[in-house]
């Protein structure tokens, strides 16, 4: 389904991007001046200038398909190492890298590794070889431990480091490593020992030992102290040194009743509740109903919805904004849209001035077809906060569009 529009479309010197000029197998009817199609028995595009044959008054766009396609054959070239074919009756053009013989150089011994350029071509041409040493060093040394490959002798060489010592034979052929009884320190990695009664050592893998307050510590401590919900409550933990806080919660229950000697004194609202269901047998709920008539509003009222760990949910009437609005306490609340619809079209009329009186002019206006529902696209100017003007290039006619604005 097409949308329909009924007024010009200015982009305002943007670009039209993948566009699809409409498709027949013959002229479109009625046409008008500049109106183009694209015709798909004989793939041309055509525009209408309204003239009698021959020039007119439907002319083809440009060359045809194949001008194009041999245009374009006869411009790809080839060059180095690349051939272009061109077949004329599919109207391709196909682009082959020519196949280049790679020669490798020798590789002359077990120390030598062969190099090789690249030309502008990317292929590879054998330049000479490069010797090796007969050692390969991989940055051991004595100080800080690590090895030497010995290309030659197939031999690895270990370096002893902290805590390690090695050995070789004469002809260093042979090797022996040894971890050195150094104790450990906090610079030194080396042999530690633990304390059979304050530590247990398993395959390597060390513990430590329960610590019983009451035998291998001194001073007094509180097992567990615990409190009665909605009572009292506890604070900490019944250990050694650890401070516990006793009081009561934010909120009391009293199962039974409650005497209470002196004076009962609330800072809050007293509230009193003898059912999980309100009933109200009036038919509206009268908020901020203490207000003076004289005086000008200036609070918020609304409806609260509690929910649990999440933000509380309002409906809201706003002073500030003057208008309904819902939202999450302590969040982001939005305007609650309101809705305005209007019959337009007398057959004579261009433009239709409508007043919604919402007040404002950040309205959503839409307009579409009485009897097909379809969108149709206008022109719409958004006059006063009260009221807004749908235009056309064509007059509608009588009662032909709906228009719906939402503010």
């Amino acid at each position: 389904m097409a949308r329909l529009f009924v007024t010009d479309i200015n982009l305002n010197k943007n670009e039209l991007q993948n566009a699809r000029i409409q498709g027949l197998s013959s002229a479109p009817s009625a046409a008008v001046t500049g109106q183009i199609y694209y015709n798909t028995q004989d793939n041309i595009l055509y525009y209408y200038n309204g003239l009698t044959a021959p020039d007119g008054p439907w002319m083809p766009m440009g060359s045809s398909a194949e001008v194009i396609q041999d245009v374009i054959g006869s411009s790809v070239l080839g060059g180095t190492a690349i051939t272009t074919t061109y077949n004329d009756l599919a109207g391709t053009t196909t682009v082959t890298l020519d196949d280049t013989a790679v020669t490798p150089g020798s590789y002359g011994s077990q120390t030598q590794i062969p190099t090789f350029t690249v030309d502008a071509q990317g292929r590879l041409t054998a330049a000479g070889t490069v010797d090796v040493a007969t050692q390969l060093d991989l940055g051991a040394d004595n100080a800080h431990g690590g090895y030497k490959l010995d290309l030659l002798t197939d031999t690895v060489k270990f370096v002893g480091g902290e805590g390690i010592d090695t050995t070789y034979t004469a002809d260093e052929t042979l090797h022996t490593i040894t971890i050195s009884g150094e104790d450990a320190s906090t610079t030194n990695k080396g042999i530690a020992s633990f304390e059979t009664e304050d530590f247990t050592v398993t395959a390597g893998h060390v513990t430590i030992k329960n610590v019983n307050l009451a035998t291998q510590t001194t001073g007094n401590y509180v097992a567990t102290i615990s409190g009665t919900e909605n009572e009292i409550t506890v604070s900490g933990s019944g250990t050694e040194n650890a401070a516990i806080t006793i009081g009561l919660p934010s909120d009391v229950t009293i199962e039974n009743n409650l005497n209470i000697g002196g004076d009962l004194n609330v800072a809050g609202v007293i509230n009193t509740v003898n059912s999980t269901q309100v009933n109200i047998s009036d038919n509206k709920v009268n908020l901020n109903s203490d207000m003076p008539e004289a005086n000008s509003p200036s609070l918020d009222a609304g409806i609260v919805v509690h929910r649990g760990i999440e933000a509380d949910a309002e409906l809201l009437w706003s002073e500030t904004a003057d208008k309904w609005q819902v939202g999450l306490v302590g969040g982001h609340y939005h305007d609650i849209a309101r809705k305005y619809v209007s019959t337009i079209g007398d057959a004579s009329s261009l433009t239709y001035p409508i007043t919604h009186n919402l007040g404002t002019r950040e309205v959503q206006v839409q307009v579409y077809d009485s009897s097909t529902y379809d969108t149709v696209e206008a022109d719409v100017v958004r006059n006063t906060a009260d009221q807004v003007t749908i235009g056309f290039t064509v007059a509608p006619a009588s009662g032909a569009y709906k228009v719906v604005i939402v503010g």
